[in-house]
């Protein structure tokens, strides 16, 4: 099972979150939910726009 940080495309708001904002951001996957929550605490922590970050489970047939 992999995992996927998610963030929120316009901060404040929770409608849509997506694993990127630009096409030459990097996609975060992780193999365990730790190290995936880990690293969106870690980005949400540098993120100045108050911008939230979350763990999820990445699932097939999605584009991210």
């Amino acid at each position: 099972m992999q995992y996927i940080v998610l963030m929120q495309f316009i901060p404040g708001l929770d409608q849509i979150w997506v694993a990127r904002l630009q096409p030459t951001d990097p996609i975060y996957t992780f193999d365990t939910l730790e190290e995936c929550e880990n690293k969106a605490a870690e980005l949400q922590a540098a993120d100045e726009t108050g911008r939230k970050y979350k763990a999820s489970q990445e699932e097939d047939g999605v584009t991210y």
